[in-house]
Order: structure tokens, then sequence, then C-alpha cells
């Protein structure tokens, strides 16, 4: 990694009374801070791997998939490229954002019938909350026709109960539709969790999965390119090709770590006042 972004910092007087991502904005001429470290939704890059597990996605949930599995390592863009599919057939779907990867059976079902506005006892054992919230999605159906997704993130963190309920509830359909639609995404350690004998039912049950992959190198250019017309440059920085190589090296494609060793590259160029990103950087 040093070949791309060595151990140098700008001087201490710098830091003082600049603020390092606006002034490095500047000198590159773009009117904010270039690369964040993690991509957000404005700055899509859709890379091969994106569109095919993109389209994987949206296939399944428009085809009425009951259970859908998305795994990639952390800072692939999993989050991203979901939000993305759920944005773009919002007006066909209602989806229920879970953000709680270790989430019990029960809160799972408290948190789906809260969305729904719904009372229950405190006391409701699972049972009861399983049979308030199928009559709920069967009575949700006879007045709007919009599909109810529930999404799950960080998924190979659920507890081995709620999985299992999870699979209990893939299966409530009506003659013509799934009563409830969930995708679970996750690192690939969800793989291995529902390998285990007690899961087996539930990875039969997932017909629709796939995994988002890093970047090809020979994509990674266009990439620094699209992210840096998104914030409209003047004056882009360039990247010489051992620059590029050595960032694909240690980003192995990643968009979080592209960006991360890009922005601290770019902090190296300003700090030298050096517009070129070279493999010294």
């Amino acid at each position: 990694m040093n070949e791309l972004v060595d151990n140098k910092v700008i001087n201490s007087s710098l830091i003082k009374t600049i603020d390092l991502g606006l002034g490095c904005a500047g000198f590159f001429s773009m009117h904010k801070a270039p690369f964040t470290h993690t991509p957000i939704k404005s700055r899509i890059f859709p890379h091969q791997s994106y569109r095919h597990v993109k389209n994987t996605l949206m296939f399944a949930l428009t085809s009425g998939e009951k259970l859908i599995k998305i795994t990639g390592q952390t800072g692939i863009g999993k989050t991203l490229l979901i939000n993305d599919v759920l944005s773009t057939i919002d007006h066909q779907f209602y989806a229920i954002k879970i953000f709680n990867p270790k989430i019990s059976a029960k809160n799972l079902l408290c948190q789906i019938i809260d969305e729904f506005g719904l009372p229950y006892p405190a006391d409701a054992n699972v049972e009861q909350l399983m049979r308030l919230l199928r009559f709920s999605l069967h009575d949700h159906y006879t007045k709007i026709d919009a599909n109810i997704i529930v999404w799950l993130d960080d998924a190979h963190l659920l507890p081995e109960n709620t999985l299992l309920l999870i699979n209990k509830m893939g299966e409530w359909a009506t003659p013509s539709r799934p009563l409830i639609q969930f995708i679970m995404s996750g690192s690939t350690d969800l793989d291995k969790k529902i390998s285990q004998p007690q899961l087996s039912s539930l990875k039969n049950n997932i017909r629709f999965s796939d995994q988002l992959m890093p970047m090809h190198k020979e994509e990674l250019e266009s990439y620094l390119e699209s992210y840096i017309q998104s914030i409209e440059k003047l004056n882009e920085p360039q990247f010489t090709p051992k620059a590029l190589t050595n960032l694909y090296r240690y980003s192995h494609g990643n968009p979080s770590w592209v960006n991360k060793l890009t922005y601290q590259a770019l902090l190296q160029g300003f700090g030298k006042g050096q517009r070129t990103i070279t493999h010294h950087f």
C-alpha cells in the first residue's frame, strides 16, 4: 500500500488552518470533498457485477419470489444496490427495512406489525403475533395492491430462531401472490449459516440468490472518472497507469476501499501540490 499512499502527511500548520476535505477538493477544482469512504446513491457506478445482481433482484421481486438472498464482502455496495432497486420499484412495493441484525423472532414480528399501525398485547407470544400479522396481510391486499417486502440487512448475524421464523412466513401466500417477500443481505457468512442442518429448509426455499462481486480491474478507471464527474470537476486529477495498478492491487476492486485509498492519494497530492497521482502516493 505504501507504493500508492506513503506515510507522509500534510504539514501540521496546514492541518490546523485548512479543512483537508474542502481544501483538497478546491485544489482539484471540485466543489465538495471527493471520494467518501462509503459509496452513495448519487454516485452509483453500475459495474458488471452490480448490473447482474440488480437485474437478478428486480426479476426475483417482480416475479413474486418469497425468499431472496444477496451476499458480498463488507463495503462492496449491497446496501446501495438494494436501496437502488427498491427506489426503482417503489410504486409497486412497500418496503420494511430491518437494520437490527440481532433482532429476535418476536421483535421482528412486532416491528412488521407496527408498520401496519396495529395494536397487540404486550404479552402476546410468537404464535399469536404470527396469526395477527397473517390476518393483517390478507386484509392489506383487499385494500392496497402494493406487495410487502421485508429487507433484513446483515442477515448473517440473525439469530437462528429469527431465520426459522422467516422461513415459516415465506410460505404464506394467496393463490396469486406471496403475502410477504424477504430480502436477506449479508456477508458470505450467511451462506455458511444457512448450510447448517437445522436451517436446511430455509436454504432449500431460497430459489434466488446472488453474490455482489468487486469491480474488474479494467472498470476501475471508468469508476474514478464517473465519481469525479459526479462532483462537477473542472480539472480532474490524473492517475498514472502505475497508480491505477496499485490502487486495484490494494483495493481488490472493492468500492469502499477504492474510495478510501483514492482519497488518501488525493490528500497526498494536495499536500505536495501535484495534480497527477502516481504510484509513489
